[in-house]
């Protein structure tokens, strides 16, 4: 997706009303959040940081979020 493009959606996922206190200001974004830090968790869609890195041999795969990394790293542990 290039810059100019704009994050939208599924279709199963409908946007967050304006009259949550916490709204991404992110160019024509207008996602909101009752909670800061969810609003924080959603910027990293845009920032695109993946902090989080498998340290399985020859995988490589990096996350935003922790739960998803250990999610992840479970697979290879079923292997």
């Amino acid at each position: 997706m290039s810059l100019t493009e704009e994050a939208t959606p599924t279709s199963s996922r409908k946007r967050p009303t304006k009259q949550n206190k916490h709204v991404c200001e992110f160019a024509r974004c207008g996602w909101s959040f009752k909670r800061y830090e969810h609003l924080k968790r959603h910027m990293l869609v845009h920032s695109g940081e993946r902090p989080h890195g498998c340290p399985y041999p020859g995988c490589g795969k990096r996350f935003s979020r922790t739960d998803n990394f250990h999610a992840h790293y479970r697979t290879h542990a079923k292997k």
